[in-house]
C-alpha cells in the first residue's frame, strides 16, 4: 500500500517538474497590443465588423508602432444535405487575410491568413437560425482573431 502512494507521487511529481512552457502563451509583460493600429481593408457585414472592434484593441495608427491591415471573407455553405434537397447543418467559414506594417519604416513585416470554423444546425424557425447563424460567426471570428493575434505577437517579438 505505501509503495503505490510513494510511487504514485513520484510519478506526479516528474510529470509536473518536466520543465513544459508553452511557446505561443501570451504573458503581460509581452503584450504589445497597445502599439498595433489594425485597419480593416475592405467591407465586411456589419456584425463581423463589430464582432472585431469588440475582440481587438486598436491604437490610433498616428501613434501606433504597427499597423495590421485586415481582409475578412465570410463564407456560409451547406455541410449535411438531406435526402429531399433540405440542408439540416450548415458551416460558416471566416479568413482573415493580415499584413504587419511597420509604422515607422512603412516596411511589410508578415503577410498570411487566419481562419475560423463553426458548423451549427438549421431548425424550422428563420429566427433561430439567423440566432445559431449569429453565434456560429462569433464562434469562428473569434477562433481567426485568437490564432492571428499570437501569429502577430510572435512576428513582432521576433
Amino acid at each position: 500500500m505505501y509503495k503505490k502512494i510513494i510511487i504514485s507521487i513520484f510519478i506526479s511529481q516528474l510529470f509536473v517538474a518536466c520543465g513544459f512552457k508553452p511557446i505561443y502563451k501570451i504573458t503581460n509583460n509581452q503584450m504589445i497590443s497597445s502599439s498595433i493600429s489594425y485597419q480593416i481593408q475592405d467591407s465586411a457585414s456589419y456584425e463581423l465588423q463589430q464582432i472585431l472592434i469588440k475582440r481587438l484593441s486598436s491604437e490610433d495608427s498616428e501613434i501606433a508602432k504597427y499597423i495590421v491591415k485586415l481582409s475578412i471573407n465570410e463564407q456560409t455553405s451547406a455541410v449535411n444535405v438531406l435526402s429531399n434537397g433540405s440542408v439540416s447543418e450548415y458551416r460558416v467559414e471566416v479568413l482573415i487575410n493580415y499584413t504587419i506594417i511597420n509604422n515607422q519604416s512603412d516596411v511589410n513585416l508578415y503577410s498570411s491568413k487566419s481562419r475560423g470554423f463553426a458548423n451549427y444546425d438549421s431548425s424550422n424557425s428563420e429566427y433561430k437560425n439567423d440566432l445559431m447563424k449569429k453565434e456560429a460567426l462569433e464562434k469562428a471570428s473569434s477562433d481567426a482573431i485568437r490564432l492571428m493575434q499570437v501569429l502577430i505577437q510572435n512576428k513582432i517579438n521576433e
